[in-house]
């Protein structure tokens, strides 16, 4: 078993009662080492004692909220009673060093500055405006150069094919018979090639000759 007291100066005999004394909301946080099982009782802004808790012997730690001014007593007051509490504790610390969290004061305004930045802001506005009206401009030219046209190139007529001389009569002309339809070459007046006869077959002259002898 191992009990852990730190520094024994910081603990209390109890004698009659141990007061704190403070008026706002706040947490109370007492240690307490008893010889025995021990009774206590609590008195509020000097009012009627009423009984707060009982501690086993060793050591016990009683915390609770409160406000206003408080006492608190053994019910034995024979009792062996030491006791230590963080209300006399100090919960903010000065920091030594630079701080991250201080607020520093706002640079005074510089008017004249104020003034040149403003201006600087409208030259920029009316520069942006001035070029947007130019661009719409130059657009408007643009579509209105290629109003009408419906193919080509940037707007511009589809080009045209250039057609052989004499037109289409002259391009049938340089083509030979033989790779023409049989309508094409109807139209230009040339017979078609005629179908070659068939061949007979070996014998058959022979044949008839001879009355059919086999």
């Amino acid at each position: 078993m191992s009990v852990k007291l730190d520094s024994l100066s910081d603990w209390n005999p109890l004698v009659g009662s141990l007061g704190l004394y403070g008026s706002d909301p706040r947490r109370v946080k007492i240690y307490f080492n008893c010889e025995a099982v021990t009774p206590f009782f609590i008195t509020i802004d000097k009012g009627a004692p009423r009984f707060l808790t009982t501690l086993d012997h060793g050591l016990s730690t009683l915390e609770f909220w409160t406000h206003g001014e408080i006492e608190i007593a053994a019910a034995d007051l024979e009792a062996v009673v030491h006791w230590q509490s963080t209300e006399d504790e100090s919960q903010v610390f000065e920091g030594t060093g630079e701080s991250f969290t201080t607020v520093h004061e706002r640079a005074p305004r510089n008017e004249a500055l104020e003034w040149v930045q403003y201006q600087s802001e409208l030259n920029q506005r009316r520069m942006e405006t001035a070029l947007r009206a130019e661009f719409n401009n130059q657009l408007a030219d643009i579509r209105k150069a290629n109003e009408g046209s419906t193919s080509g190139v940037h707007g511009g007529a589809a080009p045209q094919h250039p057609q052989p001389k004499g037109g289409k009569d002259a391009l049938k002309s340089e083509v030979p018979d033989n790779e023409l339809g049989s309508s094409e070459r109807a139209e230009r007046g040339s017979d078609p090639d005629p179908a070659p006869a068939p061949a007979a077959p070996k014998g058959a002259g022979n044949n008839g000759q001879n009355g059919g002898k086999v």
